[in-house]
């Protein structure tokens, strides 16, 4: 077995996180690219346990090594290595006026400058509910995407779960859906939206507080075009988040749009979401934009289990938690799911670590 694919079996082992030799590889490309730890993680697509682990078992093994300054650099013996697998550092051609999203906030000003400007006053993100929100040059970002692909105008819209984004009242302010229904467990966040609908003259949007690990009622089953959300990224979040969404959808042809990350849950994690999505729900994934959401760092991250097995006890100062957005749309006899969730893991399991 070569040295790379031991690391990876050892890791494995170790976090329980499923893991591969090129997820090995691709940290070390990382790691030719910058020295800090959390943009580390963001450039190698790995959960914050597994990327932790590899550097460890990095270091252990005398291919890196941490500075007086906690950046995280190669040995000697680590330029051997990597002259001798022929490993170069991160090439990366995204946009940087969209930002990799294929979709600039600034092609609505307006829009985003009213949000901007209301956003200010948003309330923190707290640990309770897992939240972290993006940035606002993302949530207009989303509006935008969903608008390009039909999914707005004249459209009845739910958006669950994700308001520390305020993604519904940006889509309120567009004025184009016909109806936005956002719900969140988190009573700050839904007195927010409320008074703005107020205080614009917003009468198509409502909010109300709502933890979606309750079933939601017969007469909101199947009332919705589209459904918008953020999920923690365990089984039973994933089921509350996403399997209610599709619930709510009215026929075949309806959309959902959800992020998911590779910084809280693994590339297999995604493959048995996708075949969920698929095999169970009945609905067809159209769209994955990677890394198009783009976290704020949130004020708790040092209560984190992120944190606490971090190699380095620097925080982050960039941006480094992104997620791709997902589109799903129904497909003929696709299936609703509004079972009540018992499961105690839900915002954390071996490979989550942010909350």
């Amino acid at each position: 077995m070569d040295t790379l694919s031991k690391i990876a079996k050892e890791v494995q082992e170790e976090t329980k996180v499923r893991l591969h030799r090129r997820n090995v590889e691709r940290l070390i490309k990382a790691v030719l690219t910058t020295g800090d730890f959390w943009k580390i993680v963001d450039l190698s697509d790995l959960p914050v346990p597994a990327a932790a682990g590899i550097v460890k078992r990095l270091i252990k093994e005398g291919v890196l090594f941490i500075n007086d300054k906690e950046d995280i650099l190669l040995t000697q013996k680590g330029h051997d290595l990597v002259a001798e697998l022929g490993i170069s550092p991160v090439v990366d051609y995204s946009c940087s006026a969209c930002e990799g999203r294929g979709y600039p906030f600034y092609a609505d000003k307006e829009l985003y400058r009213t949000f901007v400007e209301l956003a200010k006053d948003r309330p923190k993100a707290i640990r309770d509910y897992d939240q972290g929100a993006v940035t606002p040059e993302t949530t207009v970002a989303r509006v935008l995407f969903i608008d390009s692909r039909g999914d707005l105008e004249g459209r009845d819209i739910i958006v669950m779960g994700a308001e520390d984004d305020l993604t519904g009242l940006a889509v309120a302010l567009t004025r184009k859906a016909r109806r936005v229904l956002v719900i969140d467990i988190d009573e700050r966040l839904i007195e927010f939206d409320k008074r703005i609908f107020k205080e614009l003259g917003i009468d198509n949007a409502e909010a109300m507080v709502w933890d979606l690990r309750n079933p939601f009622p017969e007469e909101m089953l199947g009332k919705f075009d589209v459904f918008i959300t953020d999920p923690p990224e365990t089984f039973a979040a994933f089921r509350a988040f996403i399997g209610r969404g599709i619930a709510t959808l009215k026929e075949e042809g309806c959309a959902g749009y959800f992020g998911l990350t590779l910084r809280d849950s693994s590339i297999f994690r995604w493959k048995e979401f996708q075949e969920t999505l698929i095999n169970e729900y009945g609905t067809v994934i159209t769209d994955i934009v990677q890394d198009f959401n783009h976290y704020m760092n949130w004020e708790y991250h040092p209560e984190t289990r992120a944190a606490q097995i971090a190699p380095v006890r620097r925080q982050p100062k960039d941006i480094w938690y992104r997620s791709a957005w997902y589109r799903i749309e129904t497909l003929p006899n696709f299936k609703r799911w509004n079972e009540p969730i018992s499961d105690e893991v839900f915002y954390l399991d071996e490979e989550g670590s942010t909350t």
